[in-house]
């Protein structure tokens, strides 16, 4: 049977990945065909790479850890599943949990450099997919049931085979030319034609829309760490959607504005969110 590789850290998402095992697994298999696995904690790293390889798709689940680094290649866990899936072209979905909506327990919070590292591959993840976002073990288990049709095909049932009727004599009928009046013909010319339906327009990312007073103010504060020769329109861009709590976002739209590595982007981005932090402080305390 077809399998569908779930990675995830094991503990912060223990709830999520039981909710999906409970609530999926029974419809994946009747619909898909389709079974989901995913690698224990114990199990070793080439096995874990064994079982993504023989996936039909890729599920990354990410929370706020970045979980168990192998000591070969200085990349976590995850990383090396998910990086082994886009190596051999697998299909894949990704999901990062929201930080502002979903409840957080602290010990389920990365610090220092753990944190660093974790959000440089979801700005990296944010950059090659299209990402979606969880607020709840159930709501991550709705979206996978709603994606997983962009990576799997139905399992096509086989039909019982139809019984011949018996052949009808055939009547060759009496064909009467309808009468089209000119006031008929007018008006079937004069009807208009349906309309049809605009696609499906992607929603922007949030952002905070700065007027240009705002912005040549907050650019003022932050050219010091920007690029040379920076352009005032990425800049805005990635401006608006920091001060609407979208980094990854925003330093995204900063490397490709400034055509530089996401890794840069994102240390340009930080300083920039310290920068503007202090900047607002400053503001409310008179400083």
């Amino acid at each position: 049977m077809t399998t569908v590789f779930v990675s995830s850290t094991p503990f912060d998402l223990a709830v999520h990945r039981k909710r999906l095992s409970e609530e999926f697994t029974r419809e994946a298999a009747a619909y898909f065909g389709a079974t989901l696995t995913s690698a224990l904690p114990e199990t070793p790293i080439e096995d874990r790479l064994r079982l993504v390889r023989s996936a039909k798709a890729y599920i990354g689940v990410f929370g706020m850890v970045f979980g168990d680094v192998d000591a070969s290649t200085g990349k976590s866990l995850i990383q090396l599943e998910y990086l082994e899936a886009q190596l051999y072209c697998i299909p894949t979905l990704i999901y990062l949990i929201d930080e502002d909506e979903h409840p957080i327990l602290p010990k389920n919070v990365d610090t220092g450099i753990a944190a660093q590292w974790l959000a440089d591959f979801k700005a990296q993840l944010s950059q090659s997919h299209d990402v979606r976002f969880f607020d709840s073990p159930d709501d991550l288990v709705a979206k996978i049931h709603n994606d997983l049709h962009r990576v799997l095909s139905p399992v096509k049932k086989a039909v019982p085979a139809a019984v011949p009727a018996p052949a009808p004599v055939t009547v060759a009928p009496v064909t009467v030319p309808a009468v089209v009046t000119p006031q008929a013909q007018a008006a079937s010319l004069s009807t208009a034609a349906p309309e049809v339906a605009a696609p499906a327009v992607k929603k922007n990312a949030q952002r905070y829309l700065l007027t240009e007073p705002r912005f040549a103010f907050f650019k003022s504060k932050v050219l010091p760490v920007l690029p040379p020769d920076f352009d005032d329109a990425p800049l805005k861009d990635a401006l608006e959607l920091l001060l609407a709590s979208n980094t990854l976002a925003a330093a995204s739209s900063l490397a490709r504005g400034a055509m530089i590595p996401l890794e840069d982007a994102v240390e340009v981005i930080r300083k920039m969110e310290l920068i503007i932090i202090d900047t607002i402080y400053k503001q409310k305390n008179g400083g």
